[in-house]
């Protein structure tokens, strides 16, 4: 006779931390409850146009990873099944009557950050606009793009999040959408044409954007730079983009750069521990600290990233092992040489 199996559903409680997460992606449009100005703050003094064929698309997502650093910082040092943490993230209904809330509370530990990734913003916007693309961009209307939703499972969350996005964007006249972080460019690519009717924009992430000026010729390769770079290929970007062979095609065409390849690379890259930080953010911590140590192996003088989230970790992971490698995000790279 089968034996009956009892379950407590109170044992598959999410962690608050997830709860808060999905909150304010309903509530407010981004992970953290940010208000639209420090979204778009970047470009306040660009004029950049609401509307036009294509589209600038950030989610957000370097704006927001300070922030997260600064919740990560926290979840490290307290129990989310403490008396305390369940307190403070019940301080919810309160803080929002006086538009503050917890996370951003906890996110001034890494405020100091907050510069460095909204500039990303600025110098993708730039370079973009040196190379002749006239964008647009959304400014403080921007959502989120919803990944997390995604990744975590809240399909029914993403659906209604989705349909309000969709809205957003045929508002902007774009049939292109140039995605910053590659998290957005995969949702909106392999996601949301199953939820959203007639969702057909061409998404592309800024490496794809880059390259195809270079592949037309419009476009003199400079870097600005001298010496050994190593990539670290993002697992969405490699993964389920499958783009790995064009930022290596574009750098090896580059005057005085010299492509140095890591053990783990391409498909086979190794995770920096970024995505699951928020629930793992001791393990996470640690994979960062692997990652890094694979990466100073190659004797590279710089790391490129492509991802917010590769970015931000592995940098914490240099920080916390005492690494020498410096981690710069391919638009911090690409600035150097085409714009300054």
């Amino acid at each position: 006779m089968a034996m009956e199996l009892k379950v407590d559903r109170q044992d598959f409680r999410l962690p608050q931390t997830l709860e808060v997460i999905r909150g304010n992606i309903v509530k407010y449009g981004n992970p953290l409850g940010l208000k639209g100005g420090e979204i778009a703050g970047w470009a306040r003094d660009l004029n950049l146009p609401r509307q036009g064929d294509v589209l600038l698309y950030t989610g957000g997502e370097y704006q927001l990873v300070p922030y997260i650093d600064g919740l990560v910082d926290m979840l490290i040092k307290m129990d989310q099944g403490s008396v305390t943490f369940s307190l403070m993230m019940g301080m919810r209904n309160l803080v929002n009557k006086v538009g503050i809330n917890p996370e951003k509370i906890v996110a001034g530990v890494r405020s100091k950050e907050r510069e460095r990734y909204r500039d990303v913003n600025r110098k993708a916007a730039l370079i973009l606009q040196k190379l002749g693309v006239k964008i647009c961009y959304l400014g403080e209307e921007e959502l989120y793009s919803g990944a997390l939703l995604y990744e975590f499972g809240f399909v029914e969350d993403l659906r209604r999040h989705a349909r309000k996005m969709a809205d957003l964007l045929k508002s902007t006249g774009a049939r292109t959408i140039i995605c910053l972080s590659p998290h957005a460019a995969e949702v909106f690519k392999l996601v949301y044409p199953h939820l959203v009717v007639d969702f057909n924009y061409r998404v592309i992430t800024f490496l794809e954007a880059v390259y195809d000026i270079y592949k037309n010729g419009s476009w003199r390769l400079t870097s600005g730079f001298t010496g050994k770079v190593a990539i670290h290929d993002s697992c969405r970007l490699a993964r389920e983009l499958d783009m790995t062979e064009e930022p290596r095609e574009i750098l090896a065409a580059m005057e005085g750069v010299t492509l140095v390849e890591p053990e783990f690379n391409r498909r086979w890259t190794t995770c920096c521990g970024g995505p699951g930080k928020v629930l793992f953010p001791e393990l996470s911590g640690k994979m960062a600290v692997r990652r890094v140590q694979e990466l100073e192996a190659a004797k590279a003088d710089v790391v490129l990233t492509f991802c917010p989230y590769c970015l931000a970790a592995l940098d914490k992971g240099r920080r916390e092992s005492q690494s020498s490698v410096q981690f710069e995000d391919f638009i911090e790279f690409l600035y150097r040489g085409i714009v300054q």
